[in-house]
């Protein structure tokens, strides 16, 4: 019994001795993850925290403060970085209008999600993956638009980790197409993610 509990011992540890030899990682991808910058990240969190708050409900057409203000500057940053692209990268946002359903939107909303599209390499795949974070934030209160909701957190470090993936993954090609997109509405019942899923399966998003 000792001997074949030894055996099985050994045999278990060199499997997994094995196992973690032939593990090979992507040159291109570690390259990638080097790129992250820790001061790129925080400096994009700040400044969307400077919005105030990232309310859905909150102004569309304020130029300082609130989703409009925040789904624009991310939108800039997405075409800054497509200059990187060699005309592969698209940004935009993409709005639809929410009626008020005396839940969690009082008033007629104008929803939008910042997005970037960057075209794959090979016509042939059809493949898309999406990388998203949620651009909206809120206080206790779902339907106070106008009080300060910072999110550095929720999820503005996710919207950060969005913007910089697309500011690094836009120099390297992939054969498949990538979206980047900072959705809005999620405080509101994943709104924006819900509407993104239908405008791919309708097939009307721009790319």
């Amino acid at each position: 019994m000792k001997k074949f509990c030894l055996l099985m011992t050994v045999t278990l540890f060199a499997y997994v001795v094995f196992s973690q030899s032939i593990i090979q990682r992507d040159p291109e991808i570690e390259g990638m993850v080097k790129e992250i910058s820790p001061d790129s990240l925080k400096s994009y969190i700040n400044r969307l925290v400077s919005f105030g708050t990232r309310s859905t409900l909150s102004s569309a057409t304020d130029k300082k403060k609130g989703i409009g203000a925040a789904r624009e500057w991310v939108v800039q940053k997405f075409n800054e970085f497509a200059k990187n692209s060699r005309g592969r990268m698209i940004a935009y946002v993409d709005t639809t209008t929410l009626q008020p359903d005396r839940r969690r939107i009082d008033s007629v909303t104008n929803l939008g999600n910042a997005m970037a599209i960057l075209k794959g390499t090979d016509q042939s795949d059809d493949r898309i993956y999406i990388i998203s974070g949620h651009l909206d934030s809120r206080v206790t209160d779902v339907l106070n638009r106008k009080g300060d909701a910072p999110g550095a957190n929720d999820d503005g470090s996710g919207t950060a980790a969005v913007i910089e993936c697309a500011r690094i993954m836009c120099r390297h090609n992939f054969s498949a197409t990538i979206i980047f997109v900072a959705v809005s509405g999620e405080e509101q019942g994943l709104l924006g993610s819900t509407y993104l899923a239908n405008q791919a399966k309708s097939k009307k998003l721009e790319y």
